[in-house]
């Protein structure tokens, strides 16, 4: 494959706001094994989150989805008819026909995994260019950006762990990464499809153009003049793609005369015909590679084992695994989940880390093993977890249940005292109900 001189610019700048950067792909330097590694970390260390504020959050990320979904579904149309007609839609337009469905499928895909209660518990970036959204999305980006957009489980992982080098992701956050990375990814399919069609608008204006200054130029002399001042006077912004198939089409004609002055003349206007056609490929070319990586990557995104990948980069997981008793690791995938859920809530709630609330439960069964010899229970991590021992726990983190946890498990506690209660209170009612009745019956009477 040759390689592509499209001017290279930073994925992001400071200075720019989300809403600048949407009109070229999202490529920066491609970088190798090495460079990726270094590049996540540097992206670690220089973002900035967001203090956490309780209450409802802006989801600007999952507004951005929906404006990609009309946006890709308004150019799969205007693609559509363009070949039903058939028009050059372009390589890149070909790939965009033929894998709408997998794009539509993604969308749905990630409105199913990030439901807004979801999206709203995920650290969000204080600054730069992409303030106010997650910032497991920024490094979703950037992966895709230095890799052009080639997304496989090798650098995925490579990134995710040299990032976490510098700064541990929660585990929500890294059950996020494949819906940011689906997200990231449409946004690259989205950006491709508007150059798509925008190419597609620029070759039809340069086709009635053309043919309109090659039908003057059968007939009169003054008609094919007025023909050309119009053009010099009226003609669309003179973008490579535009003057590339103007000229080929007059070239293509018999009558080709018009050549001998428009060539110069939009030589001294700042592109020459070869520079035309060159950039024009160059660009298609580009759209077309950014278009089939990102396609082809959400087909890999949906086949990898996400399962696997959280575990191998949570340092929560690595922590637990740390069990005394050893029993952890050789548990189910559900029972460990279900031990990472009760270390997540007590994080919340406490403004600890995972890392700090789990290391805490590991020390409380290290202590347990040693001072109950006769109860392996209590040097079970899952003891102070899921077992008589999370009040420890709690207690040790600060945890303080809210009124209706404390009730439930108040309950749970003294199952006797509702179910007795519960029999007494029926009974009464039951009795009062009878002696209502019974008054009313002797009223009667």
């Amino acid at each position: 494959m040759p390689v592509l001189l499209e001017r290279r610019v930073p994925i992001f700048t400071r200075r720019q706001p989300a809403e600048d950067l949407l009109a070229g792909p999202i490529r920066g330097e491609l970088l190798g094994p090495d460079g990726l590694a270094e590049r996540a970390r540097v992206l670690a260390r220089s973002q900035v989150i967001r203090p956490f504020e309780q209450g409802p959050r802006r989801t600007p990320l999952l507004s951005r989805l929906d404006v990609s979904r009309r946006v890709l579904a308004d150019s799969h149309s205007r693609l559509m008819a363009a070949a039903a007609a058939g028009a050059d839609v372009g390589p890149a337009g070909e790939w965009l026909l033929d894998n709408y469905h997998v794009v539509e499928e993604h969308v749905r895909e990630v409105r199913e995994s990030l439901p807004r209660s979801y999206y709203g518990e995920l650290p969000e970036l204080a600054g730069g260019s992409l303030v106010g959204f997650p910032r497991v999305y920024e490094i979703a980006i950037t992966l895709i950006g230095h890799t052009e957009a080639r997304i496989d489980s090798a650098n995925v992982d490579l990134f995710v762990a040299a990032f976490q080098e510098v700064a541990n992701l929660s585990i929500g956050e890294l059950w996020a990464v494949p819906a940011m990375l689906r997200i990231a990814l449409i946004e690259s399919v989205r950006r491709m499809a508007l150059r798509t069609t925008q190419r597609l608008g620029e070759v039809e204006e340069a086709d009635r153009w053309a043919a309109r200054v090659l039908e003057s130029s059968n007939g009169r002399e003054t008609a094919a003049s007025s023909a050309l001042n119009d053009f010099l006077t009226g003609h669309p912004p003179l973008t490579p793609a535009f003057v590339s198939r103007f000229l080929r089409q007059i070239r293509l004609s018999e009558h080709s005369a018009p050549l001998a002055w428009l060539e110069p003349w939009m030589s001294e206007e700042g592109i020459s015909a070869e520079e035309a056609a060159a950039r024009a490929n160059e660009r298609l070319g580009l759209t077309q590679v950014m278009t089939a990586n990102s396609i082809t990557s959400l087909r890999a995104i949906g086949r990898l084992d996400w399962k696997g990948f959280v575990e191998r980069q949570s340092a929560l997981e690595a922590t637990l695994r740390q069990d005394p008793a050893g029993v952890y690791r050789g548990m189910t995938f559900a029972t460990r989940d279900s031990y990472r859920h009760v270390v997540e809530r007590i994080a919340k709630r406490t403004k600890r880390t995972e890392l700090e609330v789990a290391k805490q439960a590991i020390s409380l069964a290290h202590a347990g093993a040693r001072e109950w010899l006769g109860d392996p229970a209590r040097g079970h991590v899952g003891y102070y977890l899921v077992d008589a021992g999370l009040p420890a726990l709690e207690a040790a983190t600060g945890y303080k249940p809210k009124a209706g946890e404390a009730l439930r498990r108040w309950v749970l506690r003294h199952p006797n005292v509702p179910f007795i209660g519960g029999i007494v209170l029926g009974t009464f009612a039951a009795l009062a109900a009878v002696f209502w009745l019974g008054g009313i019956g002797a009223d009667v009477g």
